[in-house]
């Protein structure tokens, strides 16, 4: 399977690791050989009418790649001109992962006759290679993936092939799509259920004998949708960027269906609406979305795509109660609280322990956001997003606000809690309010997180006060022991430039699309450090916040060393500066 040729100890290091932040979907799938032979036989003769790829492309990686320069992650490898990866090592597991998924083929074949002739000489090379079995690059979410970026290309990859080469590529099209009718029940984590779903309906629609699998296929969208899009229009999962990868599928979906002359089954319309008012609601002022839970901010364009049916549909609520987030909309100053917990399982394989962690966007500047996250990071910085230190907001003694458990049905962990989450939002005069406290720390350390946000209508200040608790029904001797050492971070956006304020308590903050300063002032010392944004394709150095402090295990949070308050105030010309 082209794995990469480590020595023994470090084969079984990766694996290892693989596995551990893979779970079970990251396994090589091992069938019997009855089930080979069921899956074997002749391609369908022919393509009806292929799906309409709705998905932004990507031209910079489609011109590496017809240069023979691929990179998943932080690996890479470089091909000769007219050769195809297919055969020598990968240089890691994660990269063999993306690389099968044919996420990149579209990117490739908007590149005019010369890629799309490369995109096609790369298919057929992979069925010659992989395409009758192999045990990774036939895992059931990759063919799904896989199935779904072929069919999506459209007639650039299919109208041309003619003799050995068409027959090769349609039996793997055959071949793949009965491995996952027989076999897409077995994979344990949602999302890839959803996609296995959608793999089945556009083979079904796509084949000139796929009837029965086109129903197979929308029965189980239909199952999934019930499962994974909440109430209010939101995924399950949490995760903006999952909801609006699932919107394209299902618009994809429909499409297709009407392209057919069949009528599009009544889920598919109702749903979309609310899934469109959702993802709206997590629409950040450069047209990207809200990087959270797994997900990334849509610089590549998911977001934009999915929305562009709905024309310009704008939410004007504040709280999303299913999907768990706060919203304060003051003038052109956009802030975002994390009001949930964890997902249920099995929700929660990518979801973080961001609970009540800050987002602040000064109208398309993003100033303030998380660590974010994207399916292209290797699996240990993917893990790494999703712990609390990872977002802007308190950590106590260095753990998260959730503990991550693991999920014997998916093979990985979930973020469990924090208990005793609640979050209650007012208006005082001329500011909003919004207070929320968790008990995540509780059990561990006998203390209660609040933060308090108090934001003014106007949009040019946020006032912040976090405070850790002891219960007043708890004695103080049941939680022995020191001072217990926090930090509440600040993830700023790579695009904000940092300079030094006048004493070690403030620094200020330049916004480069609205030439804006901002100043943010802590009543204790802060310091400003490394961190990394993972919220787009490409990891970037940016910088972070950090105020650091230790808490008293018996005081009561309403003041210091226990309470800290800090401001983020805008710069006007001519205004002098404030204090906490």
């Amino acid at each position: 399977m082209a794995l990469p040729p480590l020595g023994p100890s470090g084969r079984e290091t990766e694996d290892a690791q693989w596995l551990e932040l893979t779970g079970k979907s990251g396994m090589a799938i091992n069938v019997s050989p009855v089930h080979r032979l069921r899956i074997s036989g002749p391609g369908p003769t022919g393509v009806t009418v292929l799906p309409k790829d709705n998905r932004p492309v990507h031209r910079k990686r489609g011109e590496a790649i017809l240069a023979g320069r691929w990179r998943f992650g932080a690996s890479h490898i470089e091909t000769p001109p007219g050769h195809s990866p297919w055969g020598p090592d990968f240089p890691s597991i994660h990269f063999a992962d993306r690389i099968h998924r044919f996420h990149w083929l579209r990117d490739l074949a908007a590149l005019g006759p010369a890629g799309e002739s490369r995109a096609r000489a790369l298919v057929v090379a992979w069925t010659e290679a992989y395409g009758k079995w192999d045990s990774f690059a036939w895992r059931i979410s990759l063919t799904a993936d896989r199935l779904i970026n072929w069919l999506s290309v459209g007639p650039s990859l299919f109208a041309p092939l003619e003799g050995e080469a068409r027959v090769t590529v349609m039996e793997a099209l055959g071949r793949q799509l009965r491995h996952l009718q027989f076999s897409g029940v077995e994979e344990t984590d949602p999302v890839s259920r959803f996609r296995i779903a959608v793999a089945l309906c556009l083979g079904g629609a796509a084949t000139d004998d796929g009837r029965r699998t086109l129903d197979a296929g929308l029965a189980a969208l239909e199952s999934e949708c019930t499962a994974q899009i909440l109430p209010d229009g939101g995924h399950a999962s949490r995760s903006p960027e999952a909801l609006a990868e699932a919107m394209l599928d299902i618009q994809t979906v429909e499409e297709l269906l009407l392209r057919l002359g069949l009528s599009a089954p009544a889920f598919l319309t109702k749903l979309q609406p609310r899934m469109a008012a959702m993802l709206s609601f997590f629409r950040q002022g450069d047209g990207g979305i809200l990087p959270a839970n797994g997900g990334g901010d849509s610089s590549n364009g998911i977001a934009q795509a999915a929305m562009r049916p709905h024309g310009n549909v704008n939410s004007k609520f504040s709280f999303a109660r299913l999907s768990a987030y706060q919203r304060i909309q003051a003038e052109g100053l956009t802030v975002y609280v994390d009001a949930g917990s964890g997902p249920d399982r099995p929700h929660g394989v990518h979801a973080h322990a961001g609970a009540l962690a800050l987002t602040v966007d000064d109208g398309p500047d993003r100033l303030i956001t998380s660590c974010g996250s994207n399916p292209e990071l290797e699996p240990l910085l993917r893990d790494a997003s999703r712990r609390t230190a990872a977002h802007s907001v308190l950590s106590l003694n260095g753990e998260d606000s959730a503990v991550f458990t693991f999920d014997p049905a998916t093979g990985m962990r979930f973020p469990d809690g924090p208990a005793q989450l609640a979050i209650r939002r007012m208006e005082e005069g001329d500011q909003y309010l919004l207070e929320g406290q968790h008990g995540g720390w509780r059990v561990r350390h006998g203390l209660i997180y609040r933060r308090r946000l108090y934001v003014a209508m106007n949009g040019a200040r946020i006032t912040g006060e976090d405070s850790l608790s002891r219960p007043m029904s708890e004695a103080a001797a049941s939680f022995p022991g020191g001072l217990i050492p926090f930090e509440i971070r600040f993830h700023l956006h790579p695009d904000v430039q940092v300079a030094d304020g006048r004493d070690d308590r403030t620094v200020f903050l330049g916004l480069p699309k609205r030439q804006r300063v901002w100043r943010f002032r802590s009543e204790t010392l802060l310091s400003v450090e490394d961190s990394r944004y993972w919220g787009n394709e490409t990891a970037r150095k940016t910088r972070q916040l950090v105020i650091r402090g230790v808490a008293d295990p018996g005081a009561d949070g309403t003041q210091g060393p226990n309470r800290v308050r800090w401001a983020l105030s805008r710069i006007e010309p001519g205004v002098q500066g404030e204090t906490v």
